[in-house]
C-alpha cells in the first residue's frame, strides 16, 4: 500500500476496522469522501465569503441607524434643549430686570433690557421652539410649552404693569405706588417665575434623558458593531487556520500517530510503537473513536457498579493485557473479600453501639424525670398568686426560667399589718440555680416567718450570715455561691414601703418619674467579701398609682435585636416608662412580648423574674 497518499479519513476508517478486531479489512473499507470531487477549497471560500458579507451587512445597518440617531441628536434635540435652556435663561433675567425695575430706580440699562426682552427675546425664542417642536412632533412637550408660554404672557402683564406704574423720579418717590409694585414683585413675579423655572426644568430634564438614552444606545450599537467585527474575524482567522490545517499534507504523520495510540487503547493497552502515514481512512477512524469510546463507557459502568457496593459485578477484558480490566478485577475481588469481613465487624460494633445508646437513653430519662420533678419540688416553693394578689391586688410576677428549673425565686409572707416580699436571683442557673433557691426559700422562712424578722435590712444580714454556715463558708474557704436580693415590707396601715437591697435596685414609679433606688453592693454570700456586712434601708411613703418594681438581671442580660446585642437597663427603663398607662396584668403581658420579639431567634441568656406592685 502506498503511505504516502493517506488521509484522515482512511486514518478513521482503519481505527473503526481495527476495533472491531477486523484491522486486515480496513482498506477495503474506504469511502472515498474527500476524492469524490467535494469543493472543499470552494466551500471554504464560500464561507469566508458568507462571515464578510453578513460582517458589511450588520456594520451597515449599525452605521446607518447611529447615523440617523446622530443627526436627530445634533440637528433637533441638543438645538432644542438649548433652546429650552435659553427661555429658561431670559426668564431668569426677566425676574432680575422687573426686580431692579423696582428696587433700583437709576438702572436705565436693566429698563432697557426688560423691554427689549418682551419685545424681541421672547417672540424670537418662541418662534425657535415651535421650529423645534414640528421636527420633534412631541405633544407632551407641545402642550408643556403652550402652558409655559401661557404663564410668560400672564408674567409679561404683571411686569408691563410695574413698568407703566414706576415711570418718573415722582413715581418712585409715591410711597402707595412703590409699595405696589413691590409687592407685586413679591407676590407676583417671584412665585410665577419660580413656577415657569420649575416646568421648563422638567421639560429640560425629560429631554435631557431621551437624549442620554440615544447616547447610550449609540454606544450600545458601537459595543455590538465592535464584539460583531471582533468575533467574526477571530471566528474567520479560526475557521482559515483550520481549513489550512485540514488541506495540508504537512498534518499527516501526527495523525497517524494519533492513530495508533487511539488503537492501542481500544484494546486497553499502553501505546508502545508507531505507524507510518496511510491513506483515506478517515471513516474507519470515527468507527474506532466510537468504538473506544464504547470501551470507556463499560470501564465506567463497570467501575460505578463497584462505586455503588455491587461487588459482583462483571466486566469483559478487552484484551489479556488489557492493564485497566485487570486491574479493576483485581480490585472488585479485593474490595469483596474486605466488604465480607468488614460486614461482620460492623455487625459486632452495630450491637455495642445499640447496647451502649439503650443505656444512655435510659439514663437521660431518669435524668429528665428527675429534673422535671425537682421543677414541680421548685415551683411548690414559690408563694401561690393568690397568696400575693390579698395584698397587693393589682400587681403581677413576670418569672421565666432559661432552663427547667431556675436559679431565680420571689418570696412572700404576711404577718398581721405587714407583707415582705423579695425578688432573689441565685449563682447560676439551671440545677445549681435550683439548689440554691431550695437554700433561700428555706433560709428566708426560717428568718422571717419562724425569727419573726421583718426588717428588710435585718433580714439580708440574717440571709448572709446563714447562707454563709449554711455552705460553711468561713474561715480559708472562698465560694462563689450566694445570691442578690431585693426585699421590701409593706405596712399595709400606713402604706409604708421599707427597702433593701443586695446588688439589687428597687425601680420606683412616682409622680411621672421613674427612680431608681440602688441596694448595697455586697451580695448574699461570700464571693471574697467580708463577712460582716451591713445593708442600708429606705423607707418610702407610697401612694395610690405609685408603683415599684423589682426583678433580677436577667431581662438587661438578654441578648437579641438585629445586632444581637443586650436589651441593656436603659430599654428596659423606657420601657418601664412607655407601659405606666396599662394595668399591671397588661404591663406583664407587655413586657413578655417585648422580650420575646427581642429574643427572637437568640438562646435565653439567663433566669428572667420581675415583680411589678401598684398601690
Amino acid at each position: 500500500m502506498d503511505l504516502k497518499n493517506v488521509t484522515l479519513f482512511d486514518i478513521f476508517v482503519g481505527i473503526a476496522a481495527y476495533s472491531d478486531k477486523n484491522y486486515g479489512q480496513w482498506t477495503n473499507m474506504k469511502l472515498g469522501f474527500f476524492n469524490t470531487g467535494f469543493p472543499k477549497i470552494t466551500f471554504a471560500f464560500a464561507l469566508v465569503i458568507v462571515i464578510v458579507i453578513a460582517n458589511v451587512c450588520f456594520n451597515y445597518y449599525i452605521i446607518r441607524k447611529d447615523k440617523a440617531t446622530i443627526a436627530q441628536m445634533t440637528e433637533v434635540i441638543n438645538p432644542y434643549i438649548e433652546a429650552l435652556e435659553k427661555l429658561n435663561l431670559i426668564v431668569t433675567e426677566s425676574k432680575m430686570y422687573s426686580t431692579n425695575w423696582v428696587y433700583l430706580q437709576n438702572s436705565i440699562d436693566d429698563k432697557k433690557n426688560l423691554d427689549s426682552l418682551q419685545k424681541t427675546q421672547y417672540p424670537a425664542i418662541k418662534k425657535r421652539l415651535d421650529n423645534q417642536l414640528l421636527k420633534l412632533n412631541k405633544k407632551a412637550d407641545a402642550d408643556s410649552l403652550v402652558d409655559v408660554f401661557l404663564k410668560i404672557f400672564k408674567l409679561e402683564q404683571v411686569e408691563k404693569e410695574i413698568m407703566k406704574t414706576l415711570v418718573t423720579f415722582d413715581d418712585y418717590e409715591n410711597a402707595q405706588k412703590k409699595f405696589k409694585c413691590e409687592e407685586l414683585v413679591e407676590s407676583e413675579i417671584l412665585p410665577r417665575t419660580q413656577a415657569i423655572k420649575s416646568q421648563l426644568k422638567g421639560i429640560i430634564h425629560r429631554n435631557r434623558e431621551t437624549a442620554f438614552k440615544m447616547k447610550a444606545e449609540i454606544q450600545k450599537d458601537s459595543d455590538r458593531m465592535t464584539t460583531f467585527m471582533l468575533l467574526s474575524s477571530i471566528g474567520l482567522f479560526v475557521f482559515i487556520m483550520a481549513a489550512v490545517s485540514f488541506i495540508s499534507g504537512g498534518i499527516r504523520k501526527p495523525v497517524l500517530k494519533m492513530k495508533n495510540i487511539i488503537q492501542q487503547l481500544g484494546r486497553g493497552e499502553l501505546p508502545n510503537e508507531k505507524l507510518e502515514a496511510k491513506k483515506n481512512v478517515i471513516g474507519e477512524m470515527v468507527s474506532s473513536v466510537n468504538a473506544l469510546s464504547d470501551s470507556f463507557t463499560q470501564t465506567s459502568v463497570f467501575a460505578n457498579e463497584i462505586g455503588k457496593g455491587n461487588l459482583k459485578a462483571h466486566y469483559d477484558k478487552l484484551s489479556e493485557n488489557d492493564l485497566l480490566g485487570n486491574a479493576l478485577i483485581n480490585m472488585r475481588d479485593s474490595l469483596r473479600s474486605y466488604s465480607e469481613n468488614m460486614e461482620e465487624q460492623v455487625r459486632v460494633r452495630t450491637m455495642e453501639v445499640m447496647e451502649k445508646s439503650a443505656k444512655l437513653e435510659h439514663a437521660y430519662r431518669e435524668i429528665r424525670d428527675s429534673i422535671n420533678y425537682a421543677k414541680k419540688i421548685q415551683e411548690s416553693i414559690l408563694p401561690a398568686d393568690e397568696t400575693i394578689s390579698n395584698v397587693f391586688s393589682n400587681s403581677f410576677v413576670f418569672y421565666k426560667p432559661k432552663d427547667v428549673v431556675c436559679g431565680d425565686f420571689y418570696w412572700f409572707s404576711q404577718k398581721g399589718d405587714e407583707a415582705v416580699i423579695a425578688a432573689l436571683d441565685c449563682t447560676g442557673h439551671g440545677v445549681p440555680g435550683a439548689f440554691m433557691t431550695v437554700i433561700g426559700n428555706s433560709l428566708m422562712n426560717q428568718i422571717v416567718n419562724f425569727s419573726e424578722i421583718t426588717n428588710p435590712a435585718q433580714i439580708l444580714t440574717q440571709l448572709d450570715k446563714r447562707l454563709h454556715e449554711t455552705l460553711k463558708q468561713s474561715g480559708n474557704v472562698i465560694t462563689n455561691d450566694g445570691m442578690d436580693a431585693a426585699i421590701c415590707r409593706y405596712k399595709i396601715s400606713k402604706n409604708e414601703i421599707t427597702f433593701a437591697g443586695a446588688k439589687r435596685p428597687l425601680y420606683l414609679f412616682k409622680k411621672g418619674e421613674l427612680i431608681e433606688i440602688k441596694g448595697n453592693k455586697s451580695p448574699i454570700g461570700s464571693f471574697g467579701h467580708d463577712l460582716d456586712k451591713t445593708f442600708a434601708e429606705h423607707k418610702i411613703k407610697v401612694n395610690k398609682t405609685d408603683t415599684l418594681y423589682m426583678f433580677s438581671d436577667g431581662l438587661q442580660d438578654q441578648f437579641g435585636g438585629v445586632d444581637g446585642k443586650k436589651f441593656m437597663i436603659k430599654r428596659f427603663r423606657e420601657l418601664l416608662i412607655e407601659i405606666q398607662p396599662l394595668s399591671m396584668k397588661e404591663q406583664g403581658k407587655r413586657i413578655e412580648k417585648e422580650l420575646n420579639d427581642w429574643q427572637h431567634n437568640f438562646e435565653q441568656t439567663d433566669d428572667m423574674l420581675l415583680i411589678g406592685i401598684r398601690f
